[in-house]
């Protein structure tokens, strides 16, 4: 404020002084040329010098706008553009958000080439086009996407390969995977893509290869792991058990079906699975191994389904054994699997008495059918017929109870 008003007061004294000037004399110029005259006073003159003056400075601007566009007009328009460009951009965005694929698709690749960072238009407007079902588009985005930003290659083989997988090209997906995890092994998405990816695949090797990252990563809790390792095994387990079947050596496979137990660590926490898995070791003719199995899983984690496995086994010591359950009936006295078990391994051994008891025992913990009929089994050869009969009709009531009422003649 003063220095205007500072301004304001030189200008009035040079104005003050310029008109005591022009009173005292107005001069006079002739100026002849070529035989033209003009003739002024001096004041007229500056004046007219001083507005020449002025008009060429503003046609020295209007001729460098016209001549440097770049510093001027265009850079000005060009601005403006940037700004439209962004502006649609955004909307673009928010319309793939909100489920507009084909204005979303419009938006984003319209205004791709005047925003700072095209990659996110084109990989924007490639996710449209997939959803629209223009897979050609849409790989052409991604091409036009690393075209714009080549150094950006794990964000744009990310966007493709979920692509890919969302359209079901899992071989595809797969390829655009691994070079993914090459680049970052430990990028956990990468990780749950690849896993996807082979079981949609059925590639349980590869599957079980990515184990030992899963779990060391902590990248599936313990339900979602364990039913990964269940689905891998359940698959490898048929195949060996097919190549069984050709005739492959059984030796060989148990060592296979071991090791592949091994791996998968967290089956051990699944009574079926630790279950199958001792009926495959019986099955391929592995009692010994069997045996210790089932003996040493029990003494960690009981299992109703694995105790009824241990009298399936056909080769070994049946007194060790029967030992061994007559140990764990002193921990788990209300197991009734335990009891028929007991019952099995007894009578096996001709111990007629003891093998009666543990039936009847079974029978009061569960009903169950097995006790019932290895019960009256036992009596009808022991010369008991009575008890033998009418244990088949508590039997044959149990079953008829669980029929549906459907309508019989009548008398």
């Amino acid at each position: 404020m003063r220095k205007l008003l500072f301004l304001l007061v030189i200008m009035m004294a040079a104005g003050g002084v310029l008109g005591l000037l022009m009173r005292q004399d107005s001069g006079y110029v002739l100026i002849a040329f070529n035989g033209v005259t003009i003739e002024t006073s001096f004041w007229v003159l500056l004046v007219a010098m001083i507005a020449t003056l002025f008009v060429m400075s503003w046609v020295k601007r209007i001729l460098f706008i016209t001549l440097r566009p770049s510093n001027s007009i265009a850079k000005v328009t060009d601005n403006l553009a940037q700004k439209r460009a962004s502006r649609n951009a955004i909307r673009g965005l928010l319309e793939l958000v909100g489920g507009n694929w084909n204005r979303a698709e419009k938006l984003l690749t319209n205004s791709a080439d005047r925003v700072p960072y095209p990659l996110i238009n084109y990989i924007g407007a490639a996710y449209a086009a997939s959803e629209q079902e223009e897979h050609e588009r849409s790989k052409s985005l991604l091409r036009s996407a690393h075209k714009s930003t080549p150094e950006a290659e794990f964000a744009i083989g990310f966007a493709q390969s979920q692509l890919q997988i969302k359209q079901e090209h899992y071989e595809g997906a797969l390829a655009s995977l691994l070079r993914l995890h090459k680049l970052k092994p430990k990028h956990r998405q990468v990780v749950k893509m690849l896993v996807a990816v082979y079981t949609k695949l059925k590639d349980w090797d590869a599957l079980l290869a990515l184990t030992p990252t899963l779990k060391k990563d902590g990248i599936f809790d313990e339900d979602n792991m364990l039913d990964l390792e269940r689905n891998a095994f359940l698959a490898l387990l048929d195949k060996i058990k097919f190549r069984n079947k050709l005739g492959q050596s059984s030796k060989e496979l148990v060592a296979e079906v071991e090791s592949l137990w091994n791996k998968l660590d967290t089956l051990s926490q699944d009574d079926r699975m630790r279950q199958l898995y001792a009926q495959t070791l019986i099955h391929f003719g592995d009692d010994a191994k069997a045996e210790h199995f089932i003996r040493q899983s029990l003494n960690q984690k009981w299992s109703e389904k694995l105790i009824y496995e241990y009298a399936n086994i056909q080769q070994g010591n049946l007194k060790k054994r029967l030992t061994n359950c007559e140990g764990w009936l002193k921990k788990e006295p209300a197991s009734a699997n335990l009891y028929l078990v007991s019952g099995r391994l007894s009578q096996a051994m001709m111990l007629w008495g003891k093998a009666k008891d543990y039936y009847e025992q079974a029978l009061s913990l569960d009903g169950q059918s097995e006790a019932l009929a290895e019960l009256s089994r036992l009596l009808e050869a022991m010369g008991d017929s009575k008890a033998s009969q009418d244990l088949m009709m508590i039997n044959l009531n149990q079953a008829s109870n669980q029929l549906k009422p459907l309508p019989l003649p009548s008398h």
